[in-house]
């Protein structure tokens, strides 16, 4: 190509390219700005959060999950008053949502033979208490929810990162997430336990039993199965007579009915024993082989924030309870 013409297409290739790159980092700094101003935001909006009481925390919350303000004077749907009971505990709640106060009401009322065992109780971690723990473990914090560590091989967890680990949970207060004012009264501490695993060597599923009690009816029971809750979370719901029903998204759903688990009617007798005196109270087993072993008690189950497959299913779970 003659110098001359490669001149002149250089030169044409610059004054046509020119533009389009300024315009290109031109958008490239719009939105970057966007970013910023957006983060700005978001730091904005988690401050004033913040600093808001109790009431009108949860109502924000709520309005931005269903577009619309609960009733807190007058609450009727299950998550309405569950947002109630976040801001008005009663106090026995605070004593049985601690994992660990919680395994002596189990002891008394149905059995320590339900428990799941325990190796250690903990302010603090040690060398010791850590040299003292088995091969394969589960390290929990008492005061809220999301504090589990799974451990199948203690060598891949060395005392420093369980060290670590404990304390930062220890450092949190759960109550500033979701403002359940109950676990604001729950002194955190650790409780190392038996890892539990099914014939195949996974984690179990989670059954938790919804139980409902309004004075001079029958209770009405909801049985919730979580699978594979740490990896592929799905969750099915099941009535009394172990059928499947439709109460979540489908999304969410296996949508395929499960074998009626043999140790069900036990698990269903122990879950209204521990709820006795309650017109409202989530109670989590495993099922391990032909054992039962007790997980929580939750009295403000995803901080009344379910997401029902519709407005009917949250209004026929509200009329099943007082608050």
């Amino acid at each position: 190509m003659p110098r001359a013409v490669k001149n002149l297409f250089a030169d044409s290739l610059t004054a046509e390219s020119e533009p389009q790159m300024k315009k290109q980092d031109s958008r490239v700094v719009d939105v970057r700005k966007r970013d910023r101003i957006d983060e700005l935001l978001r730091l904005a909006r988690r401050s004033i959060m913040n600093v808001l009481p109790d009431k009108w925390h949860t109502a924000l919350r709520y309005r931005r999950v269903f577009g619309e303000f609960p009733n807190l004077k007058n609450p009727r749907t299950f998550n309405e008053k569950i947002c109630y009971r976040k801001i008005n505990p009663q106090p026995i709640y605070s004593v049985l949502s601690d994992k660990i106060a919680a395994r002596d009401y189990v002891a008394h009322t149905i059995g320590e033979q339900y428990l799941v065992p325990c190796y250690a109780i903990e302010s603090e971690p040690t060398p010791a208490t850590y040299s003292a723990l088995p091969e394969s473990f589960v390290m929990k914090a008492n005061h809220g929810f999301g504090y589990n560590l799974l451990v199948r091989d203690k060598a891949d967890h060395p005392f420093p990162q369980i060290y670590n680990l404990g304390q930062h949970w220890l450092g949190q207060d759960f109550y500033d997430t979701c403002r359940e004012a109950h676990y604001r009264q729950i002194k955190p501490r650790l409780i190392f336990e038996k890892l539990l695993l099914d014939d195949l060597g996974n984690i179990p599923k989670d059954f938790k039993f919804h139980c409902f009690q309004r004075e001079g009816e029958d209770p009405v029971v909801f049985i919730e199965v979580t699978h594979d809750r740490f990896t592929n979370y799905k969750v099915d719901f099941y009535n009394q007579d172990w059928e499947l029903v439709e109460i979540r998204r489908p999304e969410v759903s296996t949508g395929q009915a499960m074998p009626r688990p043999q140790q069900l009617d036990e698990a269903l007798e122990l879950a209204l024993k521990l709820a006795n005196g309650f017109s409202y109270v989530r109670v989590d087993f495993y099922l391990v082989g032909d054992a039962i072993y007790f997980g929580e008690m939750t009295f403000t189950p995803t901080a009344g924030l379910t997401k029902f497959k519709d407005r009917e299913t949250d209004h026929q779970w509200g009329a099943l309870f007082d608050i």
